[in-house]
C-alpha cells in the first residue's frame, strides 16, 4: 500500500494525445517522407559481351511498343501506369497518370 503522504504528492500527467490523435500525427509524419518514383519504359536482357560492344547511336530494343503505357514504381513495386508526355513550354518529359493501383492491393 502506498504511503498516504506519497500518494498525495503524486501528480497524474495525462498530457499524451489520445490514440486517434497519435495515429493522425503518425500519418501526417509519414505523408512527408520523400519517395523516388520510377517510370519504366521497358526492359531487355543483354549479355556482358553484348553490352561491351555497344557504341554511340546503337539501339537497344525493349519489350514494349512505342505508345504503350509505362509502369510507375516506388521501391520496386508497381503503383500505377502512365503515358509519356512532352511539355513544350518547359521542354520536359513527364508521365500522365492513367491508372493507380489501390493501396489495399499493394
Amino acid at each position: 500500500m502506498i504511503n498516504k503522504k506519497l500518494q498525495e504528492d503524486l501528480v497524474e500527467f495525462d498530457d499524451s494525445p489520445a490514440l486517434e490523435d497519435r495515429a493522425m500525427m503518425s500519418e501526417r509524419a509519414v505523408q512527408g517522407i520523400p519517395l523516388a518514383i520510377e517510370a519504366v519504359i521497358g526492359r531487355t536482357r543483354l549479355t556482358v559481351s553484348q553490352i561491351s560492344k555497344l557504341h554511340q547511336n546503337d539501339t537497344i530494343h525493349l519489350d514494349r511498343n512505342f505508345g504503350e503505357p509505362v509502369d510507375l514504381k516506388v521501391n520496386g513495386m508497381v503503383i500505377g501506369r502512365g503515358e509519356i508526355v512532352f511539355d513544350e513550354s518547359s521542354n520536359a518529359v513527364g508521365i500522365k497518370i492513367i491508372e493507380i493501383t489501390p493501396i489495399v492491393q499493394r
